[in-house]
């Protein structure tokens, strides 16, 4: 994904009332952060975003749909699976939501 992409996703989540969880895998060590609701700590910046290998956000009840339309208006590479959206920064051979 490109860094307009990230950066739509920040916006959204940062600008958001809804309580969103999320947490990243590092591309280049392998380190998976702890799961954060802050989504200031997603974009602080110097934002590398090219070291991102996936980002997963948590789905709740309270959540599901907002977070799954908004990915889907943005249109990023992802897939859904025991209640956890896992967006790719670089793998083409998933869907898009």
């Amino acid at each position: 994904m490109n860094n307009t992409k990230w950066n739509e996703i920040f916006q959204a989540f940062y600008n958001s009332d809804h309580i969103v969880k999320w947490r990243t895998k590092d591309k280049e060590n392998g380190f998976m952060s702890d799961w954060d609701a802050s989504w200031s700590h997603f974009g602080c910046e110097p934002r590398e975003w090219d070291l991102i290998d996936y980002l997963q956000i948590k789905l709740t009840l309270k959540n599901e749909e907002f977070v799954l339309d908004t990915l889907k208006k943005i249109h990023v590479p992802a897939d859904v699976e025991d209640n956890i959206v896992t967006v790719y920064g670089y793998r083409t051979d998933v869907d898009y939501l």
